[in-house]
């Protein structure tokens, strides 16, 4: 049984859609990614799974269960870190955790303490003073300290540093290999790349695709950089290449094409130096949409 089961998911704003008939499964002791641009409907899946609002049509079950009907059972055994955080200002973090571990009926206050440790947290100062890194640490601290089965993160690492951010990953890391599935919603695709192996691909509501991070790692294109003296504008008129960038003497492009016509094409100049490696995720996830939308376009034509 799927931990988290979407189906014909929507819902509507008014006459805006937010999402559209989504579809997604996701495996107990999964680590899985969920990313796309913003105003895509992240935010807005994850809301609904929380059930903060109510879906226009379509189901979703956690744990089997559905998110509306057993709302309050399911996050009994869910953790979750909102990409947006409103406390109550006037009182100190320590304050907010320990009311939020009264609600949970939670009493090991040695995993509270640890993790606070762990992030860094001042318990003792008011929230109304703190930036957002340390709201983020208190969300944190609130999202875990319970060992949630499943974890709902939205952007949950924005506002932290690196040291931190370090030790947040690292702790999920052990938490997943401790069985706990994680929802990770990011616009660090470096993120989405170190810990998922899975994550889908959100825009304009849809869920284009699931797949392997792997695989979108490892797409048709290449990241190409070269440095020479010469005029490569007749290369990058043959091989369609469109935009480019100079940094630090290498003129700079992805590539689509076959390598092969790529290398013949180059050996027409003077080149000193070429390096030649995959293409981020990001830099997948870009090229995906680019043909989604050329696919698109042409249906149209």
């Amino acid at each position: 049984m799927p931990v988290i089961e979407i189906n014909n998911l929507s819902k509507f704003f008014g006459k805006r859609p937010a999402l559209m008939e989504a579809n997604l499964k996701v495996e107990e002791g999964e680590f899985f990614g969920f990313v796309g641009p913003n105003g895509s409907g992240k935010s807005t899946t994850i809301r609904i799974l929380m059930n903060y609002i109510k879906p226009t049509s379509g189901s979703a079950k956690i744990f089997g269960m559905d998110v509306v009907r057993h709302s309050a059972q399911i996050r009994q055994h869910v953790g979750y870190v909102p990409s947006d955080l409103d406390f109550f200002e006037d009182m100190t973090a320590g304050a907010l955790i320990g009311y939020a571990a009264q609600l949970r009926h939670w009493k090991d206050k040695e995993k509270i303490g640890k993790l606070c440790e762990l992030f860094e947290l001042d318990t003792s100062r008011t929230i109304s003073k703190m930036s957002l890194g340390n709201r983020k640490k208190i969300a944190l601290v609130c999202a875990l300290f319970h060992s949630p089965r499943l974890l709902l993160l939205d952007e949950a690492s924005t506002g932290l540093d690196s040291l931190i951010k370090k030790r947040f990953k690292d702790y999920l890391l052990d938490c997943n290999q401790k069985g706990t599935t994680i929802f990770y919603c990011s616009h660090d695709m470096t993120e989405i790349q170190e810990l998922c192996e899975r994550t889908a691909i959100i825009r304009g509501g849809s869920i284009l695709e699931v797949s392997e991070v792997s695989a979108l790692s490892s797409s048709d294109s290449r990241r190409v950089s070269v440095k020479t003296d010469d005029d490569l504008s007749a290369l990058f008129t043959l091989l369609h290449i469109q935009q480019t960038i100079t940094l630090g003497g290498y003129v700079c492009f992805a590539y689509h094409g076959a390598m092969d016509d790529l290398i013949k094409a180059l050996a027409c100049f003077r080149v000193e130096d070429i390096q030649i490696g995959l293409p981020s995720l990001e830099d997948s996830i870009i090229r995906f949409y680019e043909k989604k939308m050329e696919k698109e376009e042409g249906a149209y034509q």
